[in-house]
């Protein structure tokens, strides 16, 4: 079955305890969508048929027993990180819409089969953000809160503090770009920006208004670490290391090594080979290494608060918008996607035809 024809197999509004039907307006579209529906990847796909599709805005359009912060009609955005409500040290989890994540998620695929690419789609009212308080945004433009919320929960569990220099490894990428976006937000007082290309970081310094400083990579290790140290005036408070499917960990190893003393690296990329950490390094200069998966509901919860606040401009993001009925094409172009870009799945409004 097509994606497009996917969208169309829409659940009746009658949830079950627990669950809210949300009727979806705006669906972003992740780069590996088309490898992703033809069973390319390796994932732990549901286990019966499904509907793909993570992050999006909807609006309410029925709500379960026992669902008791949601209101028929209202805006929200859904969020596929789904953890099991269970009291356990370590609770099952998936990804709606996209992948099992531990061991034990079989059944919770099975529960809630059908991501965001629906008209209507159930979720678990849990999974749900309320968007109250933002209605001069566009559902469109709400929906690049998807590409945020990622990094966002990296850089909150990194404990950035307001006036701390930040290093983003992997910058010019699609969550790359975003983490710089959102460390200037949260009061970083530089970001030190990392790419292999001079061209797509010049234009994240132009958004950084003085505070954002490139550095392109040479792959010589000794040299991209006495570069990245100088960039961020002699060490970093934070590094964040958001690279993709890399190949080798020099530039990993050249982030983590421009920290300053008791500095802080959070990983959350795809790199496909083992990352050598220096030991002694690590003691003698009481660097943190801290491995993260995704975010909280408290993350993205102080994510929509920093929006509605205007410190976190999501205009700043590129905005490729489809109908929903060119999903195909819509498909094609996320593929294209580089840093500050975002392809949406919408209906039709305002600013995605203008």
């Amino acid at each position: 079955m097509s994606p497009a024809s996917r969208l169309r197999c829409a659940t009746s509004p009658n949830p079950r305890r627990g669950a809210v039907v949300v009727r979806m307006e705006a669906v972003p579209l992740l780069s590996y969508m088309r490898t992703y529906i033809e069973g390319k990847l390796p994932y732990s796909y549901p286990p019966g048929p499904f509907t793909p599709g993570t992050n999006g805005i909807g609006r309410v359009a029925a709500i379960g027993e026992g669902v008791v912060a949601f209101r028929v009609g209202q805006r929200v955005a859904v969020n596929p990180y789904w953890l099991a409500n269970e009291a356990v040290r370590e609770p099952a989890q998936v990804l709606i819409g996209l992948t099992g994540v531990s061991a034990d998620s079989a059944p919770m695929l099975a529960e809630f089969p059908h991501g965001t690419l629906r008209e209507l789609a159930e979720f678990p009212a849990s999974t749900l953000i309320a968007l109250d308080g933002l209605d001069s945004l566009t559902s469109e433009r709400l929906a690049v809160l998807g590409k945020f919320a990622v990094p966002f929960g990296g850089l909150r569990r990194g404990r950035l503090a307001a006036g701390e220099t930040v290093v983003v490894n992997g910058a010019t990428g699609y969550f790359g770009s975003a983490a710089m976006l959102a460390a200037l937000a949260m009061g970083a007082s530089r970001v030190v920006a990392l790419g292999r290309h001079f061209e797509p970081l010049q234009a994240l310094v132009e958004l950084g208004r003085g505070r954002v400083v490139p550095v392109v990579l040479s792959g010589d290790a000794g040299q991209d670490v006495e570069a990245i140290r100088t960039a961020a005036g002699g060490g970093a408070d934070l590094a964040f290391d958001m690279v993709g499917n890399a190949e080798d960990a020099n530039a990993t190893l050249a982030t983590l090594r421009s920290l300053r003393r008791a500095g802080r690296l959070v990983l959350m990329g795809s790199m496909l080979v083992d990352l050598p950490i220096p030991y002694r390094q690590m003691l003698q200069n009481n660097w943190e290494l801290i491995g993260h998966f995704m975010y909280t509901p408290a993350d993205y919860l102080a994510l929509v608060a920093l929006v509605a606040s205007r410190q976190l401009p999501l205009e700043a993001v590129e905005l490729k918008p489809y109908p929903f009925a060119a999903l195909e094409a819509a498909i094609d172009e996320a593929g294209r996607m580089q840093g500050l870009q975002c392809t949406v799945a919408c209906t039709e409004s305002a600013e995605a035809w203008d």
